[in-house]
């Protein structure tokens, strides 16, 4: 439920409702998500205001929106370890279109990628959604 008197903006309220539904499994991966005007009249919200919730979901990975088909969850990916040794350098960036399909990273999906440096040596790229880095 969205709430006025929060200083939260409506916005980041619908983001954070649907995030937990998504987190929980009561919307799963590969579900659509209702159209942008039922979530619009169901929250009390424009549909700008939706459209920023759907944003924030996209830029974080979580959903993927087609033209002509509507958003839905994006199928979360196997997460692998990666130990990184100490006094490693780690730079984040945003695939080229070349990492974009080598990863299989979808279209409209805002993910960066992760270099690890040592040494002045590229070590690896990871992609960010799919992998933690650890020093442990």
């Amino acid at each position: 439920m969205i709430n006025r008197s929060s200083r939260d903006p409506a916005y980041q309220q619908l983001a954070d409702l649907l995030r937990a539904d998504i987190a929980t499994g009561r919307i799963r991966p590969g579900q659509l998500l209702p159209y942008e005007g039922r979530l619009a009249q169901e929250h009390g919200l424009g549909r700008q205001t939706v459209r920023s919730a759907l944003d924030v979901l996209r830029r974080e990975g979580l959903v993927i929106t087609e033209r002509g088909y509507g958003t839905r969850v994006a199928e979360q990916q196997d997460r692998q370890v990666i130990r990184v040794p100490r006094g490693a350098l780690i730079r984040f960036r945003m695939p080229t279109e070349a990492e974009r399909a080598e990863h299989g990273i979808e279209a409209g999906s805002v993910v960066p990628v992760a270099d690890v440096w040592l040494g002045g040596r590229l070590r690896g790229t990871y992609v960010g959604d799919r992998t933690d880095l650890t020093t442990a």
